[in-house]
């Protein structure tokens, strides 16, 4: 379960954002179906804001830090996702290249914590820490953190000039590892050996590499039950993508999918998956009232049915796989009802999934069927043209009696992510 995530100079974000599945104020009496079982944790979230305000960078951000543990490669902030580098692209010198990012997730009971800094020349600092189940007490697993003054600068050379210099053997990054007393003294001695080899990739992922369990745990959270959509960089899934494993598991068991596939349209009644091309190339099978057959391939129907095809499968990880699946733009072509059959059959299912997505729908903005802590906004102030982001629970004088009246506040742009603000 994600539990929280943050995030520091990141595109169109240049201040700390911060964002929060635990619920601090427990109205489960009000809201039964939107918590995951026992805990003070919600299955999902909404984010709405206007066009080009940063939802999309929000997601990206999160997808950033999964990059960075999926690809072992030297660490360093890309230029082009720090605030200034993408606002003002054509600057010579870029002010901060430091990049911040944490994220706590629940696993098996215990809460991990991970905080990764990095700058233009590699990892600043990674902190990774745990709390054990029955235990309030955080405790750390490794501390990373990088001497600045073994970087052999002159006050006069810039951080990202010398990034692309071909000096860079000038450059001495030293690093302090503090490792808890319980890991063994060998590998210990190999952590310290690496920790300062900024070449081999995020120290977290030498800890799973050299079997911590911890660290195995948690990198193996982060590869294998986060999945991130983002609509900007195309189709969320085009019509030539290859099915993984774990996608023709889901498609497989057709006696959980297709009910969710229905949804969408209760006449489908089967499919013909096509391996190759599954997302243009299925056929759809339809059956009429006078039993007659149907068959359209993936590619001829509806602009609704091929967007909910690939989401369905997500839809089925969430509530038979317990994974966290971020979508942008999620309800982008679908019909508001179906919307909010899909959240209906996610809130009121038993699973530990989350679902968080991105839109443009102001009928979801309504506190009936999402606590305030559930709802989100991004904006972007037009000076400066940074995005901003925080949670209706911001709003202390907003009180549940409003319910569905709640998006007129927001069209008047009271509670910003709007055009007219």
């Amino acid at each position: 379960m994600l539990l929280e995530y943050s995030f520091k100079n990141f595109l169109s974000f240049k201040d700390e954002m911060y964002f929060s599945l635990r619920s601090i104020e427990n109205l489960r009496e009000k809201f039964p179906d939107n918590y995951i079982s026992d805990k003070n944790v919600l299955k999902s979230a909404i984010i709405v804001g206007e066009n080009a305000g940063g939802k999309s960078n929000f997601i990206k951000s999160l997808s950033y830090l999964q990059f960075l543990f999926k690809k072992n490669q030297p660490i360093e902030s890309a230029l082009k996702n720090v605030y200034d580098g993408y606002n003002l692209g054509n600057k010579t010198k870029i002010i901060d290249t430091t990049q911040n990012f944490f994220i706590a997730v629940l696993v098996d009971n215990c809460e991990y914590h991970y905080t990764l800094e990095i700058d233009c020349l590699g990892i600043k600092k990674e902190v990774f820490s745990q709390i054990p189940l029955n235990k309030t007490d955080e405790e750390i697993i490794f501390t990373v953190e990088r001497s600045e003054k073994n970087i052999l600068l002159t006050d006069t050379i810039d951080l990202i000039q010398l990034a692309n210099r071909a000096e860079k053997p000038l450059i001495e990054l030293n690093y302090d590892l503090q490792v808890n007393s319980s890991i063994d003294e060998q590998l210990r001695k190999i952590l310290k050996r690496t920790a300062s080899d900024e070449h081999e990739g995020l120290n977290i992922s030498k800890f799973a590499i050299l079997g911590i369990k911890s660290a195995v745990t948690f990198s193996k959270w982060i590869n294998e039950n986060l999945f991130i959509n983002i609509s900007s960089e195309g189709e969320q899934y085009s019509q030539t993508k290859k099915l993984t494993k774990d996608d023709l598991r889901v498609l497989n068991d057709k006696e959980k999918f297709l009910p969710i596939l229905r949804m969408i349209d209760s006449s489908i009644s089967d499919f013909k998956l096509d391996n190759k091309l599954p997302f243009s190339d299925t056929i759809i099978v339809r059956v009429d009232e006078n039993n007659r057959r149907y068959e359209h391939d993936l590619i001829s129907d509806s602009a609704g049915i091929r967007d909910f095809f690939p989401l369905a499968i997500q839809i089925f990880k969430i509530i038979y796989q317990n994974k966290v699946v971020f979508a942008d733009e999620m309800d982008h072509s679908l019909n508001p009802v179906l919307t909010y059959k899909i959240l209906s059959f996610i809130h009121g299912s038993e699973h530990t999934g989350q679902f968080i997505f991105t839109t443009h729908n102001v009928l979801h903005l309504n506190l009936e069927n999402y606590t305030k802590e559930q709802i989100y906004f991004v904006t972007k102030n037009a000076s400066n043209l940074q995005s901003e982001l925080y949670s209706l629970a911001d709003f202390p004088d907003i009180d549940y009696d409003i319910g569905n009246d709640l998006y007129k506040f927001y069209l008047r742009g009271v509670l910003g992510g709007t055009l007219n603000e």
